[in-house]
């Protein structure tokens, strides 16, 4: 189970492991992937995240510290990303002891802008998402860690969650979950093509490394045509290309931007651009499957 800290008990642990002098509140957020609170302190705003256990892509402790050692690096190499706030000891994280055992946490300076919506992005926004797209995977091409991180590959992206939704089906399970995914599963059929047109990217090269994993419009903040990345909790080993697939959530015409902006700096193979729209379509298997593996970590 993981506890759920109330707003005062989260400021608690705050004042406890950083320095940012007098917080005028901490307020809770959401619980999704994670436990999320806003915090503000003079003009300042935060994001504390308090990792849920149990994740199926999080094999231990370190699986955290790679993602906010990454973080640090892309920020080294001038990719837009919230960046991490290092405790009182120089730290990146901390634990905290709950009434069900120790939480990772870490704070984040909160991503500057606003979030969009798939209608309102620019052409010009398009392009830049693409290009600072590319200048993530290329910059994590240097990036090297002593802590380990999950790949998200076809297991992960097709099988996990096949079998997600197969279990819940045969334990008779009504949830708006399972029947979401089985609607998808219909409308993939037959799936071999996809396995396929993966397949045939290969992983040599620039093809497959280190991705965001979970790039959308959510995790994104713009200021006019400049923009903050954030939310690197799914980051992972994976094809480039799967991130890319974000573009076919956009207008055809930011889509073609946005792809525009990626090859700018780093060009597509001819396999790579014939993926995006599988990979597009994989990305709500993914999701479901996603949250069906996490659905039942629970809260106290």
């Amino acid at each position: 189970m993981n506890t759920l800290l109330t707003a005062d008990e989260a400021l608690q642990v705050i004042n406890k492991h950083y320095n940012l002098g007098n917080i005028a509140y901490c307020m809770f957020i959401r619980r999704g992937f994670n436990d999320t609170y806003l915090v503000e302190s003079g003009r300042d705003k935060y994001i504390f995240r308090l990792y849920l256990n149990g994740k199926y892509y999080v094999e231990s402790d370190d699986a955290y510290r790679f993602e906010l050692d990454l973080v640090e690096h892309l920020h080294q190499h001038d990719v837009p990303v919230a960046t991490v706030v290092r405790t009182a000891d120089d730290e990146l994280s901390g634990t905290v002891k709950t009434s069900h055992g120790h939480r990772t946490f870490a704070l984040f300076h909160y991503a500057d802008g606003i979030p969009l919506s798939r209608d309102s992005v620019t052409i010009e926004q398009g392009y830049q998402m693409g290009m600072v797209m590319a200048n993530l995977h290329l910059a994590a091409n240097s990036f090297e860690s002593q802590f380990s991180r999950y790949k998200l590959d076809l297991k992960y992206l097709i099988d996990e969650p096949l079998r997600l939704i197969s279990e819940g089906e045969k334990r008779c399970e009504p949830g708006a979950g399972i029947k979401h995914g089985r609607r998808i599963v219909q409308k993939l059929q037959p799936i071999e093509p996809y396995i396929d047109r993966i397949n045939r990217i290969g992983t040599g090269g620039e093809k497959f490394g280190i991705i965001h994993a979970d790039m959308h419009l959510g995790n994104i903040h713009f200021r006019g045509n400049d923009l903050t990345l954030f939310d690197l909790d799914h980051c992972a080993y994976g094809w480039r290309a799967y991130d890319l697939a974000i573009s076919y959530g956009l207008p055809e015409l930011q889509r073609t931007s946005m792809i525009e902006g990626y090859e700018s700096r780093r060009p597509l193979s001819q396999e790579e651009r014939g993926s995006l729209q599988h990979f597009a379509n994989l990305r709500n298997l993914w999701d479901i499957g996603d949250v069906l593996a996490t659905e039942n970590l629970g809260a106290q």
